[in-house]
């Protein structure tokens, strides 16, 4: 199996960055989705420019922080994206403005970084549960010719997605080797499969803005780790990134 390990939140804070990179240049992180429109975006990029073998796709974002666009359909009363725990009401959403939205992020990101992202995902898996979200990345895909986690997309082969690595209650570095000693071991049969990660450090702006802070560093901890590396060798699984796997064409 040729293994995908993507950290989301690019972007998001300097210490989910700074998490990012050190799992990247220590651990076994191939891959990372940069958040556009959070406040670290522009630290991410000049970090990425420095460590050029970490492949970065695009979270496209409509469930934290503000627009790049109007999109009014999709915010609250405050100009804000509503989380999925808060019950937006999705069938209201208009395509348009998700397009538009996805598009300014897009464009967004080849300023920023000055090159193409390697693939696409969203924040909080808004394109997984919301139908009409996942219908207009498919849309994007499509144009931009760009692969898009946890989809088929023609031209791009099949990538599994592995969204279980994280730490739950009272879960310590020993329980998540554990949790991925015993899970990675169902998807060996799969030619390319992507596992989801969040390490990060934990700064002021993580604790404020997101429940799910400490438990990125223990992320961070595992992914560094001898073990892990160890675990991918005993199980002859190769790792790689969506660049790599795809071969997406410009």
């Amino acid at each position: 199996m040729k293994l995908i390990v993507n950290a989301d939140d690019f972007g998001y804070s300097e210490g989910v960055n700074l998490g990012i990179v050190e799992a990247h240049r220590s651990g076994i992180v191939t891959s990372t989705s940069a958040m556009i429109t959070m406040p670290a975006i522009l630290q991410a990029a000049e970090l990425a420019k420095k460590h050029p073998t970490l492949g970065v796709g695009l979270h496209l974002n409509i469930t934290c922080g503000k627009p790049l666009t109007s999109a009014k359909s999709l915010v609250n009363g405050n100009g804000f994206f509503n989380k999925p725990k808060e019950n937006p009401d999705v069938a209201h959403f208009k395509k348009e403005e998700i397009r538009q939205e996805f598009l300014a992020q897009y464009e967004e990101f080849l300023r920023i970084f000055g090159r193409r992202p390697t693939h696409l995902d969203t924040h909080l898996y808004a394109h997984q549960i919301y139908p009409n979200v996942g219908e207009m990345i498919r849309e994007l895909a499509r144009e931009k010719n760009l692969p898009v986690r946890g989809f088929t997309i023609a031209g791009f082969p099949s990538v599994s997605f592995l969204p279980w690595f994280k730490v739950g209650k009272d879960e310590t570095e020993e329980d998540l080797l554990a949790k991925f000693e015993s899970r990675i071991q169902e998807s060996l049969t799969e030619e390319y499969a992507e596992l989801m990660v969040h390490p990060a450090y934990t700064d002021a702006y993580l604790m404020k803005n997101s429940s799910y802070n400490m438990e990125r560093f223990v992320e961070l901890k595992a992914l560094t780790s001898e073990r892990i590396k160890n675990l991918l060798l005993l199980f002859g699984i190769e790792l790689t990134n969506y660049a790599e796997a795809t071969h997406g064409e410009d």
